[in-house]
């Protein structure tokens, strides 16, 4: 476990540092100028002004830093701050980046499991906004996971791929539904998710995630799958509620919630039969990304004759 603290300990600082003493060097000062404006030692940054410090790139391009930097280094050349004005100002600037910034960014680099939850966790830690989004994530993985290992769905993908959709309480927006990034697909006989979850990652499937919440709140995931005349007898089979919607609404998400508000239920599977230019497409629709994987378990059994 890597903290963000120790990021900014041992990436942000000594760059920071590095910057300061070379813009101080480039403005005049000694050596022991600037380690007496830093509160260093004039070895330290004789080691700074050398390039015997590692410095981090996502730091020095950064605009936030780059402006610390000039700004600090202006003041303290007229020795018109202090040091506890420096550190606050530099505390200020981590702050900023600390909200899917520069931090987060090299965080997310050090600990790639942050992926997908925006690697602000410093910013929103214990919040219950932040555990939803984990909780949502924990469900997709699972639900891949058993998706993966389930036989026969590779004949269920469309063309244009498959994709498992959930989203968090309230979602407004696609940044608030995680997803696949790209599309779940097949290569060489075997079933690829390319990637891990992450929110924001679709927009096709998130909004219809989306529709399906506005249009019915117990809705917060979909799988989309191929859909043809069989696979709605294998569904009416296991006595599920099918609602279809027009393939020119296909992508609308306001008019797929309207449908779906007029509809007396949730139902299992939405969908739309295709048209000139659209490929005929269903939708699993459930509560949560197990749930969704698991119709797609009944269905696979029912087109198989076994039934519900």
């Amino acid at each position: 476990m890597i903290p963000a603290d120790e990021v900014v300990a041992t990436r942000i600082l000594p760059t920071v540092r590095a910057m300061v003493a070379k813009s101080l060097q480039d403005r005049g000062l000694t050596e022991r100028g600037i380690a007496e404006r830093l509160g260093l030692t004039q070895s330290a940054v004789s080691k700074y002004l050398r390039g015997r410090v590692r410095l981090e790139p996502l730091v020095q391009e950064s605009p936030t830093f780059r402006a610390l930097v000039d700004g600090l280094a202006a003041a303290l050349a007229e020795d018109r701050v202090s040091n506890v004005e420096v550190l606050g100002r530099i505390l200020e600037a981590v702050r900023k980046e600390e909200d899917r910034g520069v931090v987060c960014r090299l965080h997310e680099r050090e600990m790639p499991s942050l992926a997908g939850i925006g690697c602000d966790l410093c910013v929103r830690a214990g919040t219950s906004d932040l555990r939803q989004e984990q909780e949502v994530l924990a469900d997709l993985r699972a639900a891949l996971r058993d998706l993966q290992s389930l036989e026969g769905f590779d004949a269920l993908i469309p063309s244009v791929g498959s994709n498992l959709a959930r989203a968090k309480r309230d979602a407004r927006t696609p940044d608030d539904v995680a997803a696949v990034p790209g599309r779940i697909f097949v290569m060489r006989g075997a079933l690829r998710v390319p990637a891990a979850p992450e929110f924001g990652a679709s927009k096709h499937v998130a909004e219809v995630v989306l529709a399906a919440q506005r249009g019915r709140g117990s809705v917060a995931a979909a799988l989309n799958i191929r859909w043809n005349r069989a696979l709605g007898a294998a569904a009416r089979k296991l006595d599920w509620d099918l609602l279809e919607f027009d393939a020119s609404l296909e992508g609308d998400a306001e008019r797929i919630a309207q449908v779906l508000t007029r509809h007396r239920r949730a139902p299992e599977m939405l969908y739309q039969a295709g048209a000139f230019g659209t490929e005929p497409i269903a939708y699993l629709l459930a509560p949560t990304a197990m749930e969704a994987v698991g119709r797609a378990r009944a269905l696979l059994g029912a087109l198989k004759g076994r039934g519900p």
